[in-house]
């Protein structure tokens, strides 16, 4: 079947390595796209909030933040799934437990973080959050929370992934965002869930999509999809389980393999496909 939605991760996927998007290109191939009756859908561990804002001329793409508790278009309400309050509580008691661990806690619009959080840390989370607020407790904070992120030293990285996967069951998953830092996600709220939620409303099924990822939170993505792409600097695991990896020799981009792989099919009404 002809692909009719293309989901794609940001970071690492979407943006190049120094975080930047090809503005010009990103709207050539969005109206192309939009022409052809493909919807485009950004699914990132960022905020949908701040990905709303970056995306405002944009009106028609759907947003899926968070890792996937955040759906929302550009110019319209935030739908999103929170941690019930005592869960938030029982979460922060199991981490107390890790002294080396580093915690932020993400709402909708502002990340929570210990006054003793460091300078480096905090230029970290600004990087990638507009709004970082330092707070005495992190369990007196009355916002309403949709994931962690948790930093650790680089080394333990899968240590405390392995061993917070069984204590927080129920409560939260432990996802690799990238070596030294994970994500704790709601069960059962990850980006291939969101998507596929948001594709039944749209009333795309799953092989008319196309997805692109590069990390352990684009997992269920990739395998949602009928067609999962992972770029070339995804870890050799995620790699092993896509469809497909872009080629760098000839699509340096999501954009640039958009143009090249999928634009010439969606034009002549053929069937696009990698597997």
């Amino acid at each position: 079947m002809p692909v009719k939605l293309i989901a794609t991760d940001l970071d690492g996927t979407l943006l190049d390595s120094h975080g930047n998007l090809d503005q010009a290109r990103f709207k050539k191939v969005y109206t192309a796209l939009c022409e052809a009756g493909v919807q485009l859908v950004i699914a990132s561990g960022r905020q949908a909030i701040e990905m709303a804002e970056q995306f405002q001329a944009y009106p028609d793409l759907w947003l899926v933040g968070s890792n996937g508790a955040e759906t929302m278009q550009p110019r319209t309400s935030l739908i999103a799934s929170t941690f019930a309050p005592e869960v938030v509580r029982q979460i922060l008691t199991i981490l107390a437990a890790y002294p080396e661990v580093k915690v932020a806690m993400c709402g909708f619009e502002t990340i929570f973080v210990k006054q003793t959080t460091n300078p480096r840390l905090l230029a970290r989370l600004q990087n990638y959050y507009y709004d970082v607020a330092k707070v005495h407790r992190l369990a007196a904070v009355n916002a309403a929370i949709v994931k962690f992120n948790i930093f650790c030293p680089p080394a333990l990285t899968e240590q405390l992934q392995y061993e917070l996967t069984p204590k927080l069951a129920g409560l939260a998953q432990p996802i690799v965002g990238e070596i030294g830092s994970l994500d704790l996600i709601q069960p059962g709220l990850d980006k291939g869930k969101a998507v596929r939620t948001l594709s039944r409303r749209l009333g795309i099924t799953a092989d008319q999509m196309v997805a692109f990822g590069a990390g352990e939170n684009d997992l269920t993505l990739l395998q949602h999809a009928h067609t999962g792409i992972a770029v070339p600097t995804a870890p050799a695991w995620i790699q092993a389980q896509a469809d497909a990896i872009m080629d760098t020799t000839q699509t340096t981009s999501v954009l640039a393999y958009i143009e090249r792989r999928i634009l010439p099919h969606l034009k002549k009404s053929l069937v696009f496909s990698e597997n």
